[in-house]
């Protein structure tokens, strides 16, 4: 079938699919796919449809607005977005790719799981498989008459290699997050500053930080001022050093400061708690 919208060129093809009463229940359905060839001014400025939507750039760029996010995707480029979530995106030049509407059975756990691990968007240039389970994929849409189990397979081992290589990255990450967490515990007692721990793995402050959290639910600051705390109640339960000595001690710029960080954490004064009894 061809479509008539603007800036889509006659050689495109679109796909309307209609699925079986047991796919519908029990399988990932594909409503609407195709193959487009493009010029500008192709776009869709869409607000909400049900189904999430993957794309693969076979030539061109294609710009995309989505999540707050401008990017532009160039040829090899596999991406998946959720259109109930409003988005932008269009030809820039020249465009060929091809893309499928999918929903059903459990398409949001796996977009929601590629999501949380910033992975709905994979360049097969790295990972030359992930172009081979598409392709046999779309080859798969496009037989008449498609076989719905076959459909389903092929698009989970290309979801299920999504996800394996999302947690390789992520493992990557954690691995060198891991060595400033390291650090911390290390030299927690020292002049640590958040600049100094993000240059260490060689990434942005506000990457690291963001990095850090997610892999230790907690800002590496805080995780910093919580190990300091531990150590000062140490000293206020079995040394008699004044709170000034502690709170240099324990990496406190001034006594005011460990007070007031402790205050807030612990609920009590450093003096109150060196009168508890255990």
């Amino acid at each position: 079938m061809i479509t008539k919208e603007p800036g889509v060129l006659p050689d495109s093809k679109i796909y309307i699919y209609e699925p079986s009463v047991f796919a519908r229940q029990s399988l990932i359905n594909f409503p609407f796919y195709g193959d487009y060839h493009c010029v500008e001014p192709y776009a869709i400025n869409r607000i909400f449809l049900n189904t999430l939507h993957l794309f693969y750039i076979d030539s061109g760029e294609f710009e995309l607005i989505y999540q707050e996010q401008r990017t532009v995707l160039t040829a090899g480029y596999l991406y998946l977005i959720d259109c109930k979530v409003p988005h932008v995106y269009r030809a820039v030049g020249e465009l060929r790719f091809r893309w499928a509407h999918f929903n059903g059975s459990n398409s949001q756990q796996f977009y929601d799981y590629l999501f949380g691990r910033t992975a709905v968007g994979l360049d097969t240039g790295r990972h030359p498989a992930l172009a081979n389970d598409f392709n046999l994929l779309f080859q798969l849409l496009c037989q008449t008459p498609v076989n719905e189990l076959q459909v389903n397979l092929a698009f989970l081992q290309l979801l299920s290699a999504m996800v394996q290589i999302s947690e390789g990255e992520v493992a990557t990450e954690n691995s060198t997050i891991h060595q400033a967490f390291q650090q911390i515990n290390d030299h927690f007692l020292d002049d640590l500053h958040l600049d100094d721990l993000a240059r260490l793995v060689n990434m942005s402050t506000c990457h690291f930080a963001r990095l850090f959290r997610r892999q230790y639910n907690v800002p590496p600051h805080e995780f910093l001022i919580n190990l300091r705390i531990n150590e000062a109640k140490k000293h206020l339960l079995i040394t008699d050093l004044s709170i000034e000595a502690i709170a240099e001690k324990c990496g406190f710029n001034s006594a005011s400061h460990f007070i007031r960080a402790f205050g807030q954490r612990v609920g009590i004064t450093p003096a109150q708690f060196r009168k508890q009894k255990f």
